[in-house]
């Protein structure tokens, strides 16, 4: 039986090729954060994806994927609606559970590798 090989990509999550990714603006509460993804990976079906992801400071709604997050720079506290706050700083992981609605603080420019899980395969729009 004939094996595939697939390619196993990377990027630097400092240095990965990143394009816009903006936040709306009806979703903005304060400065002026600018978004910057790259996606590394994407199933066929949208539902499952990973990258990098780039943000500037500032004060932002944010509807996520169910996500696991891993910091490289920066630190941002993240507070879901109804729920308490958390810090993520350089070096730590987190897990955003789907569908959770939160205020984002970027204290610093964050830099972040995340692995996505959205059910229903639209936030990235079509593959």
């Amino acid at each position: 039986m004939a094996q595939t090989t697939t390619p196993i990509p990377k990027y630097s999550v400092r240095d990965a090729p990143v394009e816009p990714a903006p936040i709306p603006p009806e979703d903005i509460i304060s400065g002026s954060p600018e978004s910057t993804m790259a996606i590394l990976w994407r199933s066929e079906d949208g539902t499952h994806y990973n990258g990098v992801w780039h943000c500037t400071p500032g004060v932002f709604m944010l509807t996520s994927p169910a996500e696991t997050i891993t910091l490289i720079e920066g630190s941002v506290t993240i507070t879901p609606e109804g729920g308490e706050p958390i810090t993520v700083s350089a070096g730590e992981v987190a897990f955003i559970p789907e569908a959770t609605r939160a205020r984002w603080d970027v204290h610093e420019t964050v830099r972040k590798g995340f692995h996505s899980h959205d059910s229903t395969g639209t936030l990235l729009g079509p593959a």
